[in-house]
């Protein structure tokens, strides 16, 4: 099959898998697999090749799409078949599961890629821009947190620098900004879509959000308000709701801050007022590319409102079983994905001199 599923692990390629199941995320990381086969013969097959923790590669086609681990191998015998299942996870997953490790604990001097770099060092992981992106400013002085996680931290100095962190088929962790890359081509209603459902809501949405600046910096000594209001407005929402929010940080420059805020609430909760989970009948476009997380694909379906495509693939699992072979692609408006500002080293009052 031209888009079979191979295994490379141990200087060995193993094919044939009949069960498939591959994840992979643009909002997070890392990418999964679970796959299996059956044989009649118990004694011999890919049980006795792959082991947990090994390093491995999970194909289709002649495309890599995890570069990572094995997690657990489960073998199961009954009466007329002897079944092998493997699953496992890319490499960025030692960032999620295991500790930050820095000398000293301290980083300073260095923007989110720089960061990204030196937390990924320790477990052997590569980061590197998608196409496009920015690493953002330089944060003066970093402290890691005793017990946080590599990808913790990461996830909030992308967020930060307006940037999303993904793992690639190369077990590279990416950073990159929305809408990477676009499709040929997209999921259209008597195409190739073979399921769709589109949800448009409106509970989480409101019609201004008032975000609230009540700074401790009552005599202005980093020269911001000591009371300052923004209000933005979502023109969607058919009714009065409104939302106060307080900021509960304190930035260098406070007004910027509270108004980046407001308007990331309300352009997040209108992103995720419409999604789109769709069943493809094929893992890859018109162009023979497969589908990918952080990809801007037009979208046709009933239900939609206009003006709503493209959208971005916000995760792609790629699975075949006894019903054939499908792609379930989730799928929101490149507003979705707007990352949270966020202050990394918060102003402390305490260490600013009065004013004489």
């Amino acid at each position: 099959m031209t888009d079979d599923l191979t295994l490379t692990a141990n200087g060995r390629t193993l094919s044939g898998w009949e069960d498939i199941s591959v994840r992979l995320l643009a909002e997070g990381f890392p990418p999964s697999f679970d796959i299996n086969l059956s044989s009649r013969d118990p004694a011999t097959g890919a049980s006795e090749i792959v082991r947990p923790g090994d390093a491995c590669q999970v194909a289709l086609g002649g495309d890599t799409v995890i570069t990572g681990y094995i997690d657990r191998v489960a073998v199961s015998v009954g009466p007329e078949a002897h079944v092998i299942r493997v699953q496992g996870r890319g490499k960025t997953q030692d960032l999620v599961d295991c500790a930050a490790e820095w000398p000293g604990g301290q980083i300073s001097g260095a923007n989110a890629l720089e960061i990204a770099t030196k937390l990924a060092s320790a477990y052997g992981v590569n980061v590197v821009m998608a196409a496009g992106a920015d690493p953002g400013p330089q944060v003066p002085q970093f402290l890691l947190t005793y017990g946080e996680t590599g990808a913790d931290i990461i996830q909030r100095v992308c967020r930060a620098a307006g940037l999303l962190a993904y793992e690639d088929g190369k077990g590279r962790l990416v950073l990159g900004r929305v809408g990477a890359s676009t499709a040929a081509s997209g999921i259209v209603y008597g195409g190739n879509a073979e399921a769709a459902t589109v949800q448009l809501s409106m509970d989480q949405r409101y019609s201004e959000y008032v975000c609230a600046l009540l700074s401790q910096d009552l005599l202005l000594d980093i020269g911001g308000a000591g009371f300052f209001f923004d209000t933005e407005t979502d023109s969607g929402v058919p009714r009065h709701r409104r939302m106060y929010l307080v900021m509960e940080q304190v930035a260098t420059d406070p007004q910027a801050f509270t108004i980046s805020k407001a308007r990331w609430e309300r352009s997040r909760r209108q992103g995720r007022g419409t999604t789109v989970s769709a069943t493809v009948d094929s893992w890859r476009d018109k162009a023979g590319a497969l589908w990918m997380p952080n990809t801007l694909a037009p979208v046709a379906l009933p239900g939609l409102p206009d003006g709503s495509s493209p959208l971005c693939i916000s995760e792609v699992s790629f699975r075949r079983g006894e019903d054939g072979t499908h792609a379930d692609l989730l799928l929101l408006p490149p507003t979705a994905f707007t990352p949270e500002p966020l202050v990394l080293q918060p102003v402390n009052l305490s260490d600013i001199a009065p004013s004489p």
